[in-house]
């Protein structure tokens, strides 16, 4: 089997039950909502549909659960391209999230349920299909498959890009076999043990020194993001998008999609964050994780038209 997808994603998926709302409300208070939306959501689910709007040939392996939501989660990757071929459906039921957004403060809350969501398994994995992509996108949710499929694609000289943001147990073997960790700031701040770090470039170094990965991106929201690649010789900074923030909600699984994809397609470090950087941004502009993510004509326009150097 030749190299057939781009992408190829494990890891977290679920249903957002989306609600905006003019401010947060208190406790035992009755708010009406501006506007109330389904869409599908999670990390890597999101961030496949990212790689698949921008032209990329994209693969989505894991596990759904059997219920009423079955049918919606997996129409939902199809419609936007995804292979879904490679999706288990186990007995259990699938993970819902409840995401407030408030336009007062551009914020948003999420409340959320995984009991009973059926694992996808080490067993589950299936090394052709790590063989045949040319990026492995993964998280720590369904950390066994994880790391077995970062195994087999590090073995045979896959990139992996790490989806690094929630702990678990066996990240620290996940990471080990990572080219690519894109963090979250909050992420890199428990790793490497503070609560807060003014300079981010200390912060960066920090957790360079303690992972000694190939390339170790931060994401700082609107701050934009910074890396070391090329194994800490080189720093690059890529400074945020300007945009009317509507709801952040996907914004850092956007950011990891468009990353696998263009590291796929070969092309260097600093047009791989300023284009995932650039495609976040553009996210952010409309409600829910995936309603704004734009195709890669819109996406090149928006560079050219709000360039930030």
């Amino acid at each position: 089997m030749g190299r057939e997808f781009d992408v190829l994603g494990i890891g977290t998926y679920c249903i957002d039950y989306l609600c905006f709302v003019s401010r947060y409300p208190k406790e035992d208070e009755k708010l009406e909502a501006e506007q109330i939306e389904i869409q599908g959501g999670g990390n890597i689910a999101s961030a496949c549909v990212a790689a698949s709007r921008l032209g990329g040939s994209v693969c989505y392996h894991g596990t759904v659960g059997k219920d009423g939501l079955t049918e919606h989660i997996i129409k939902g990757l199809k419609n936007e391209g995804i292979d879904t071929a490679h999706v288990k459906i186990k007995k259990g039921r699938n993970p819902l999230a409840f995401v407030v957004v408030s336009k007062e403060r551009a914020s948003r809350t999420i409340l959320y349920m995984k009991n009973e969501v059926p694992l996808f398994r080490a067993g589950d994995v299936d090394p052709a299909l790590i063989l045949a992509s040319r990026v492995l996108l993964v998280d720590f949710y369904h950390e066994e498959a994880s790391r077995a499929a970062s195994v087999i694609a590090h073995e045979a000289g896959i990139p992996v890009v790490v989806d690094a943001e929630k702990d678990s147990p066996l990240a620290g073997e996940i990471l080990s076999n990572a080219t690519d960790i894109v963090a979250s700031e909050k992420y890199a701040l428990r790793a490497v043990g503070e609560d807060s770090c003014e300079d981010k470039w200390e912060l960066l170094e920090r957790l360079a020194e303690k992972l000694k990965r190939p390339s170790i991106t931060i994401t700082l929201g609107k701050r934009g993001s910074v890396c070391l690649a090329e194994n800490g010789r080189k720093k690059i900074e890529q400074k945020a998008f300007r945009v009317n923030v509507v709801d952040t909600t996907g914004a850092g699984d956007v950011f990891h999609g468009v990353y696998a994809l263009y590291l796929a397609r070969g092309y260097r470090q600093e047009e791989i964050l300023r284009l995932a950087t650039a495609c976040a941004a553009m996210k952010c502009r409309e409600m829910g994780g995936r309603k704004g993510i734009p195709a890669q004509d819109e996406l090149l326009r928006f560079i050219r038209e709000n360039d930030e150097r």
